[in-house]
């Protein structure tokens, strides 16, 4: 339950750079911090399924 919470508190406050969007959280230096991938990537694979 918290972690559906945390994942709409991360798109609100994205905290990523322009161009990426936070998918989940991952551990660095011991510490959780979102995981920003490219928003390109992120659809990449629903879109493909489109195409075909």
């Amino acid at each position: 339950m918290a972690a559906s919470k945390d994942k709409n508190n991360l798109k609100e406050n994205n905290p990523c750079w322009k161009g990426y969007e936070p998918v989940g959280m991952k551990e660095k230096n011991g510490k959780e911090v979102p995981n920003c991938v490219p928003k390109n990537d992120s659809s990449k694979s629903s879109s493909s399924s489109k195409n075909k």
